[in-house]
């Protein structure tokens, strides 16, 4: 490397990420070499205990909205045209903003952490996230579009069209193959669990699941979720409500997990025939109809094994562990062959110990268990908490609040979970995959990093969507 090049990276080390990028570039067409990089000389490490002034230039180097675009744009190349062809149910006369114009402005207010509908007109109130929307969407506006404006549309799409692009994402993804190392013998973990989104004094859209507690009658709206594992990633690829639409009297049965699961089973193998599932769940699961199922589809299962759920199982797992265990590892525990209800199946158990605390951990599987995987196998056996940790508790507690459910409509508020889905996606994207991301993570909060983007979006002047620059590689931790 020549000193004049040497020279003109040291003093380019300095400047914004933007400018930065810009002479690197002006530099490899100068140079004809695509190697060359500057880095930039603002470097922090934990130990230097960063002041707020020190994190917000920090963060404003790193413009976090534009990866977040070039992510969307890198990996999903046709989402804007999806949102452009939903079906338009507005009388032509009265539209002002075309469909993609308000579903991505629905779409970044919560990958701005903005959760609530009025909330969008709110933050987004201020001349250059008007320019900037107008950018993003690609259509000049005078004023973004009206929270009223946005759920009236909501309230009238399809929810199979929404749930179509959901489809899509995770069908772009697999075709990236960034995330095939993290198959198993080919195979793709898909755990599957139903949350609580929120409890009523009435019931909602006359579908609710009903408890009776100290007298009085509560009134819940379930779900059903499907997520895939890839690393600490959770994507949702599904979702079934779990609600009584078909109670005639008090006397019937309600809705119920396994019953969602069932219906659930069906359109996955039906949108996904060639992809092979490692389903895991918890020990409700472990029944004969759940493994079955899994048969039939040519999935396998990792399920939890509980004494009181399956005693037959349980007992014959510990007497045979009484004879003999079959693998040699320190801490765990086999019994492969296993018969249960023409089903030949492997027991396992693993046990933690902890500052003297002991955990005890069971399970079932069809997989071929031995001394050399079976680790490996535990391991995704106890990755079952990632769809509580990195799934619902992020989305009820963290940046989405999906216990909000933004509209008392029924198609409407499903409609604006699936939209939670899709940004749930795309900010797992940037926050664990971009490099961008990593460099200023240690030092802020994921609310930090929702009011850095915000605080881009509505006072920075942002790139064209034709100058941002593509050729970059998200990286996965394992």
């Amino acid at each position: 490397m020549c000193e004049e090049l040497i020279e003109e990276i040291e003093k380019s080390k300095n400047l914004g990420r933007l400018e930065r990028r810009k002479k690197e570039r002006y530099l490899q067409k100068k140079h004809k070499d695509k190697t060359i990089r500057i880095k930039s000389g603002k470097t922090f490490t934990k130990s230097d205990g960063l002041n707020r002034k020190q994190q917000r230039e920090l963060l404003n180097d790193k413009n976090l909205l534009n990866e977040l675009r070039k992510i969307i744009l890198k990996y999903f190349p046709n989402l804007m045209s999806l949102f452009s062809n939903l079906t338009d149910k507005r009388h032509k006369s009265y539209i002002t903003y075309k469909m993609r114009t308000i579903i991505m402005t629905k779409l970044f207010a919560l990958l701005c952490g903005i959760t609530t509908m009025t909330g969008i007109n709110e933050e987004f109130n201020t001349e250059e996230a008007i320019k900037n929307l107008s950018k993003i969407c690609n259509q000049k506006l005078d004023e973004i579009p009206n929270w009223q404006t946005i759920q009236d549309v909501i309230e009238q799409l399809d929810y199979n069209e929404i749930n179509d692009i959901r489809k899509y994402m995770f069908k772009a993804l697999l075709r990236s193959k960034m995330f095939d190392r993290f198959r198993y013998n080919g195979c793709i973990q898909l755990i599957v669990d139903a949350t609580g989104l929120t409890a009523l004094d009435y019931n909602l859209n006359g579908n609710c699941l009903t408890r009776i507690r100290d007298g009085k009658t509560k009134y819940y709206k379930y779900v059903l979720e499907a997520k895939v594992v890839f690393g600490n990633i959770v994507i949702s690829i599904d979702s079934e409500w779990i609600e009584n639409n078909k109670l005639n009297n008090e006397s019937d049965k309600q809705d119920c997990e396994i019953n969602a699961f069932k219906r659930m089973q069906e359109r996955i193998k039906r949108n996904y025939p060639k992809l092979k599932f490692i389903v895991t769940g918890d020990a409700l699961y472990a029944t004969t109809p759940m493994i079955n199922i899994c048969k039939n589809n040519n999935w396998h299962y990792i399920f939890n094994l509980k004494k009181d759920r399956l005693k037959s199982i349980y007992q014959e797992f510990q007497d045979n562990l009484n004879y003999e265990n079959e693998v040699s590892k320190e801490n765990y525990y086999l019994s492969s062959n296993i018969e249960f209800n023409g089903n030949m199946l492997n027991a396992f158990r693993y046990i933690e110990t902890k500052e003297d605390k002991t955990t005890v951990f069971n399970y079932i599987t069809d997989l071929k268990v031995d001394s050399y995987n079976i680790e490996e196998i535990v391991v995704m056996g106890r990755s079952r908490w990632k769809i509580e940790n990195e799934g619902f508790n992020e989305q009820k507690n963290g940046t989405y609040k999906i216990s909000h459910l933004c509209s008392r409509f029924e198609n409407a508020l499903k409609i604006h979970y699936i939209f939670i889905q899709i940004a749930h996606t795309i900010r797992q994207l940037l926050e664990l995959g971009s490099i961008v991301y990593k460099e200023v993570k240690k030092f802020v909060t994921k609310k930090e990093i929702s009011k850095n983007l915000i605080n881009t979006l509505i006072s920075s002047t942002i790139t064209n969507l034709e100058s941002l620059d593509l050729n970059f590689q998200l990286r996965f931790d394992d």
